[in-house]
C-alpha cells in the first residue's frame, strides 16, 4: 500500500524543490553587471552605536562597508537590502595622444605662472580618496588601512575599483606630468617644521648669500604681497626662511622629479614645474613696468642709457633651492637678476667715459666686465648666467633738453670721424703692405718657374741616362742568360748520353743474367730428375692438357660389342676428307 505513495511523495518533493529554487532565483539572486557594484544594507542584526551610520563590525545592522563586485550573488531579502552603484574608474589615458613639448610658448608660460598649465592629450588620472565615516584623526591625512576619517595618503592609480560611495568619496585629478626640459620641485604641505625655521629681513646678510643656518625660503601661501621690492630707503620687509625639508617634513624637498608621469596626491604634495636650460631676460617690459632701460652718469658727466639682455638659466640640482628661496621663477628675475643688473651697470658704467661707450673695444670690455660680475653675484644664489649682452647704448649730453640731441650727435660725429681717419690711415698702411707682399709674391713666383724648368731639364737628362744604363744592363743579362742556357743544354746532352749507355749496359747484363739463370735452372731440373729423358717426360706431362679423352676397346669381341660406336665411326668416316677416293 505504501509503495503506491512513494512515487507521489517523490514527485511532491521535486515540485517543492523546484519551487524553492525558482523562489530563490527570483528573490534571492543579486545580478551585478560588469560596470556596477552592490552596496548591502543589513536589515537585522546588532544595533549601531549612537552617532554611527555605517556598520563597521560583522553582524551590525545598517549599511555594510564591503560591497559586492560584478557577478551573481545570493542574499535573503528578508535580511538584506541592496542597491547598485557604478564602479569607480580611474582613466589610464592614451599615450598616442600625448603632446610632449621641449619648450613652452608664451601662452603656456603665462598659464604656468597661474598654475593653470595643461598639456594636450589624454593623460592618466588619479583618484584621491576621502573616508567620510569613522573616528576622527589627529591629522587630515590618514593611512589607507586605517578606519579613521580623513584623506588617504595613497592615491588610486589608473584602474577599476569597488568603492562604497556611502563611506568613501573619490575625486579625480590629473596625474603630475613633467615634460621634457623641465623638472618638478616637490613641496610637502603637511609634516613637521624643519629645524632652523626663522624670520629674516629681506636684503639682510642671510639673504645676500652669507653662511647662515637657513637659506631664505619662499613665504607660505597668502604672503605674496610681501615679496615685492619697495623703493630705496624703505624699512626692511620680513620674510620667512627655512632650509630644505627632509622626507616627512613640511617644505620644499631637495630631490626633484625628472621628466615623466607621476601619481602624486595633490592634497599632500604640490609640484612646481621649473624649466631647465637658458632663458632670455631683456630690459623692455617686466612686471607690468615700462621704461626699465638702465641709466647712469659716466665719469665725464654724460648720461648713459643702455639696454641689456641677459641669458640665464637654472641647473636641476639648484631648482629646489630656487623654489625654496623665491617661490617661483618670476621672483628670481625680480629679486636677483633685475636689481643686480641695474646695480652692476651703474657701478661699472660710472668708471667709463662717454667716448668709451661709443668705441667698439671699450663697449666689449664693458660687456665682459658686466657679464663676469653678474655671473659671480648670481652664482651665489644658484642662478647661472651665460651672457649679459649690451643691446643698445644711448649717450645723452649734460643739461640737454628732452628731444634735443645736437650735442650728443656732434660728439658721436667727432668720435666717428676721428675713428674713420684712423681706420683710413690703417687701411692705407695695410694696402702698402699688401702691395709689397704682392710684389714679393710675384718675384718668388718667377723664381719658382725658373727652378721648375731647371728641375724638368735635369729630370729629362737623368731619365735618358737611366734608360741607356737599363738597356745596357738588359742586353748583358740576356747574353749571360743565353750562355748559361747553352751550358745547361750541353750538360743535359752529356747526361742523356751517359743515361743511354748505362741503361743499354744494364739491359745487356740483365738479359745475360736471366739466360744464365734459366740455363742453370734447366740443369738443376735435369739433375733432379736423374736423366734428360725423365725431364722430358715431366715437361710433356706438364704441358699435356687434352680437352677430352675417349677410350675405344680394341681387343677381340663380338659385333654387338662395338655396335654402339658404329654410328660415331660412320659419322667420322663421312667427315674425314681423306676418305674421299677410297674404295
Amino acid at each position: 500500500m505504501l509503495r503506491r505513495f512513494i512515487p507521489l511523495l517523490f514527485g511532491l518533493l521535486l515540485i517543492c524543490a523546484g519551487g524553492v529554487v525558482a523562489l530563490a532565483w527570483t528573490t534571492c539572486r543579486i545580478a551585478v553587471p560588469e560596470d556596477m557594484c552592490a552596496v548591502l544594507t543589513r536589515k537585522m542584526g546588532a544595533a549601531l552605536p549612537e552617532g554611527q551610520n555605517i556598520a563597521t563590525e560583522p553582524g551590525q545592522k545598517g549599511i555594510q562597508e564591503a560591497v559586492l563586485g560584478p557577478g551573481r550573488h545570493w542574499r535573503i531579502p528578508l535580511w538584506w537590502d541592496w542597491r547598485l552603484v557604478p564602479l569607480t574608474v580611474i582613466p589610464s589615458g592614451d599615450p598616442n595622444t600625448w603632446n610632449w613639448k621641449p619648450s613652452l610658448d608664451d601662452a603656456q608660460i603665462e598659464a604656468l605662472k597661474h598654475k593653470e598649465l595643461t598639456f594636450r592629450g589624454e593623460f592618466p588620472r588619479i583618484g584621491v580618496v576621502t573616508r567620510k565615516v569613522g573616528p576622527d584623526s589627529e591629522s587630515v591625512i590618514v593611512e589607507r588601512g586605517s578606519k579613521q576619517k580623513g584623506i588617504w595618503r595613497e592615491v588610486l592609480t589608473p584602474g577599476v575599483y569597488k568603492i562604497n560611495p556611502e563611506i568613501y568619496d573619490v575625486q579625480l585629478f590629473p596625474a603630475t606630468v613633467i615634460p621634457a626640459g623641465f623638472v618638478g620641485v616637490v613641496t610637502n604641505m603637511f609634516g613637521d617644521t624643519p629645524a632652523g625655521y626663522r624670520v629674516i629681513a629681506a636684503g639682510s646678510a642671510a639673504e645676500a648669500g652669507s653662511p647662515a643656518p637657513a637659506e631664505p625660503a619662499a613665504p607660505m601661501e597668502g604672503d605674496d604681497a610681501q615679496d615685492d621690492d619697495g623703493p630705496a630707503g624703505d624699512a626692511p620687509q620680513l620674510r620667512l626662511a627655512q632650509p630644505l625639508a627632509e622626507p616627512g617634513e613640511r617644505g620644499v624637498l631637495r630631490d626633484v622629479l625628472q621628466p615623466g608621469v607621476y601619481f602624486i596626491n595633490p592634497k599632500l604634495q604640490k609640484v612646481t614645474l621649473v624649466e631647465i636650460g637658458y632663458n632670455e631676460f631683456s630690459q623692455t617690459e617686466f612686471a607690468d613696468e615700462e621704461s626699465l632701460s638702465i641709466s647712469f652718469p659716466s665719469d665725464t658727466g654724460y648720461t648713459i642709457r643702455v639696454g641689456v639682455t641677459v641669458i640665464w638659466g637654472i641647473h636641476p640640482r639648484h631648482a629646489a633651492e630656487i623654489i625654496n628661496d623665491f617661490g617661483n621663477i618670476d621672483r628670481v628675475l625680480a629679486k636677483i637678476i633685475g636689481p643686480q643688473l641695474r646695480s652692476i651697470c651703474r657701478n661699472i658704467g660710472s668708471t667709463y667715459s662717454a667716448r668709451d661707450f661709443i668705441q667698439g673695444e671699450k663697449r666689449e670690455l664693458f660687456q665682459r666686465d658686466l657679464t663676469a660680475e653678474l655671473r659671480r653675484v648670481c652664482n651665489q644664489k644658484n642662478v647661472e648666467v651665460l651672457l649679459a649682452l649690451v643691446r643698445e647704448i644711448e649717450v645723452i649730453a649734460p643739461h640737454a633738453a628732452p628731444g634735443e640731441g645736437e650735442v650728443t650727435e656732434d660728439l658721436k660725429r667727432t668720435i666717428q670721424q676721428s675713428y674713420i681717419a684712423i681706420e683710413n690711415q690703417i687701411t692705407k698702411e695695410k694696402q702698402r703692405e699688401a702691395a709689397a707682399v704682392r710684389a714679393k709674391l710675384e718675384e718668388e713666383r718667377k723664381k719658382i718657374e725658373i727652378v721648375r724648368e731647371t728641375i724638368k731639364a735635369q729630370t729629362r737628362v737623368m731619365v735618358a741616362d737611366i734608360d741607356a744604363e737599363a738597356q745596357k744592363d738588359a742586353a748583358q743579362i740576356d747574353a749571360q742568360a743565353e750562355l748559361e742556357v747553352a751550358t745547361v743544354q750541353q750538360q743535359v746532352a752529356e747526361l742523356d748520353a751517359q743515361r743511354v749507355e748505362i741503361l743499354g749496359r744494364a739491359r745487356t747484363d740483365v738479359e745475360k743474367m736471366k739466360k744464365s739463370a734459366e740455363a742453370e735452372g734447366y740443369r738443376l731440373l735435369v739433375d733432379a730428375f736423374g736423366s734428360p729423358a725423365a725431364y722430358n717426360l715431366y715437361t710433356f706431362a706438364q704441358n699435356f692438357q687434352p680437352e677430352s679423352i675417349r677410350l675405344f676397346f680394341a681387343g677381340e669381341g663380338t659385333f654387338w660389342t662395338d655396335l654402339s660406336r658404329l654410328e660415331d665411326a660412320g659419322a667420322a668416316r663421312l667427315l674425314d676428307p681423306r676418305a674421299e677416293g677410297r674404295p
